[in-house]
């Protein structure tokens, strides 16, 4: 059996590997964002000349859509501040998860599954800023130049802190966000007892809540979307590989105000030959995505208050 520092070692390697596949990401869509940029700049330059040639008075054009965002910058304002803390400082639902957790742990281990906690879990994020409130091993300053990015390993690997939201606070028609959305992982760990085939289940519960305000119009360019996504790898000498699952929540809309509250638990699948003796780490990666396009707030919150966390519960092991 591997001891505690060399499990602790494992799973820091393998990190340290994916976040700087975290950072590359960021500095590929780095380059492509700024590329594009050069191209629009020159497109809305050309539109603006034919809307001057067909006789539109254009400052009359900008004036109306500056008091256009500026109006639609008050409406979101008030929004938020009416129904967000609805959701942000809801009382918890933790205890009621585990304990219907502890049930079905109990069931699966007298079944014959191998029962395992969550050893650890971690969030990486494009900004080292949004760590300050976070408790844990934060890890250093370490991203490639022009690149803030940063990681945390909660005290706690049982509830993981994370949030995304997008301002839009132009007119762009195309999506000009170059860093990555924040994600985050789950950790476990075994040895197993025979060469043979397993099938890994990961139970992990989400709590949190999304924000959507939109108000697009044949004038503008508006849409506002929250997106879940996970993977799941299984490491042994090497990766096994990615398994993608359907995104978990999916919702992109161009006119709507909504406050919607996503509490669900998903049973997460893996199988693949393992050797008796080597430790083997499983692990679930998530993605947490807002974005949004013109003068529109998307926001999805795993954080904020006491009540909005993700939580992975256990992973059920067993030979097939």
């Amino acid at each position: 059996m591997p001891s505690q520092s060399a499990l602790d070692k494992l799973v820091m390697e393998l990190h340290e590997a994916r976040f700087n596949e975290f950072n590359q990401e960021m500095l590929r869509r780095k380059s492509m964002v700024e590329r594009t940029a050069r191209f629009y700049k020159e497109r809305l330059k050309q539109r603006r000349n034919f809307m001057t040639s067909i006789g539109t008075d254009m400052k009359k054009f900008d004036a109306a859509i500056e008091k256009d965002n500026r109006g639609q910058e008050a409406e979101l304002k008030s929004f938020l501040e009416e129904f967000r803390p609805q959701l942000a400082n809801r009382p918890p639902s933790g205890a009621s998860v585990s304990k219907d957790a502890a049930i079905r742990s109990q069931v699966l281990a007298e079944s014959g599954n191998l029962i395992l906690p969550v050893f650890a879990s971690a969030i990486m994020v494009a900004d080292r800023a949004q760590l300050t409130d976070q408790t844990g091993l934060i890890g250093p300053p370490v991203a490639p130049p022009g690149i803030n990015s940063g990681w945390v390993f909660p005290d706690d690997p049982s509830k993981i802190l994370i949030r995304d939201y997008r301002w839009g606070e132009n007119a762009l028609c195309y999506d000009n966000r170059w860093d990555s959305p924040p994600e985050f992982s789950a950790h476990f760990t075994f040895v197993p007892a025979t060469t043979a085939n397993y099938e890994m289940t990961a139970v992990i519960t989400f709590h949190g809540f999304y924000v959507l305000r939109c108000d697009d119009s044949w004038w503008n360019c508006r849409d506002a979307e929250v997106r879940l996504t996970v993977q799941m790898n299984v490491h042994q000498y090497t990766d096994s590989g990615w398994h993608d699952f359907p995104a978990l929540l999916d919702v992109e809309k161009d006119n709507t105000d909504e406050v919607t509250s996503f509490d669900r638990t998903f049973f997460l699948d893996y199988t693949t030959g393992l050797r008796v003796g080597d430790p083997v780490v499983v692990t679930v990666k998530g993605v947490v995505l807002a974005t949004s396009h013109g003068v529109a707030y998307a926001e999805l919150n795993f954080k904020d208050g006491t009540a909005n966390y993700i939580q992975p519960l256990f992973l059920s092991v067993q030979q097939v």
